[in-house]
């Protein structure tokens, strides 16, 4: 009697507990946590690889590894791409396309002076690319605006040493004699010296410039802009009596361009410039 009640209790226990995960089986969210746990474990998992290599999150450009990366692969392909055209241009001189494509490679580069002479021995082989012969004549253009830059700073380099020279000197000629500023003097000359190299370099620039116009003009002479930029790259090659004929064939070309009024005061200018200078060349 006592075994058979002890039986009931057991049978009746279990189906207590079966029922008891049926119930939680039917119940959604429960199932649902458990199910999703490890779905939840790998989004964390992807999340945190997103923010650590991708920078996902971080509103910093630059600083993830994979921009790290980015940044390897891209400077190994562009140095890779530079060194490929430099081969083949070096080793195909007659190939017009190979000294075209290296002038590209070295200029995206800011080489300036590289990709001028690269894109050089191009429009020897092309003298008709008028598209060649407009980027050359920019290249020069750069070169002579970064000389004229350098020639700024050195003359105020040169401006603050000569500061120096006109402090107050001891009254006594013997102190004067000694304690003269031999410094701020060597200052003053390395300055200008430097301040006359980068004028010499910014006006051999611009006078590479003119005559790259000047071919420009022969193939393409109906175009004022050309002219325009001619008679600029003239007038910084201190070359006024072609910077005036150039402005004013391009008011020819273009009477009514909102620059005409600007370019005839221009004209008037170089006119009085240039007749100055006739007048304190010497005679005879």
């Amino acid at each position: 009697m006592a075994r058979a009640q002890a039986q009931r209790r057991r049978r009746a226990r279990s189906h207590a507990q079966k029922s008891a995960r049926s119930a939680e089986d039917l119940m959604f969210f429960p199932k649902l946590r458990r199910r999703a746990k490890w779905v939840f474990l790998l989004l964390a998992i992807a999340f945190a690889l997103g923010f650590v290599v991708f920078g996902v999150g971080t509103g910093v450009g630059g600083t993830s590894i994979g921009d790290i990366l980015q940044q390897i692969i891209g400077q190994k392909s562009s140095g890779g791409s530079l060194g490929d055209a430099r081969t083949k241009a070096l080793s195909h001189p007659k190939d017009a396309d190979a000294q075209l494509a290296y002038a590209n490679a070295l200029q995206a580069r800011g080489r300036s002076r590289e990709a001028i002479t690269a894109l050089e021995r191009y429009t020897a082989l092309k003298p008709k690319d008028t598209d060649a012969l407009r980027q050359l004549a920019n290249l020069w253009g750069s070169v002579a605006s970064q000389a004229r830059q350098e020639q700024q700073i050195a003359q105020s380099d040169a401006t603050q040493a000569s500061a120096a020279l006109s402090f107050a000197q001891p009254s006594s000629p013997f102190l004067k004699e000694i304690e003269k500023n031999d410094i701020a003097q060597a200052l003053v000359d390395q300055a200008n010296a430097r301040q006359a190299a980068a004028q010499t370099k910014a006006q051999e620039a611009s006078s590479r410039q003119e005559k790259v116009y000047q071919q420009l003009t022969l193939l393409i002479p109906g175009d004022p802009s050309v002219f325009l930029s001619l008679g600029i790259a003239a007038q910084q090659a201190n070359d006024l009596t072609s910077a005036i004929a150039a402005f004013k064939q391009f008011l020819v070309l273009a009477p009514k361009d909102p620059s005409a009024p600007q370019v005839k005061q221009e004209i008037a200018l170089l006119e009085q410039e240039l007749k100055t200078n006739s007048l304190l060349q010497p005679s005879g």
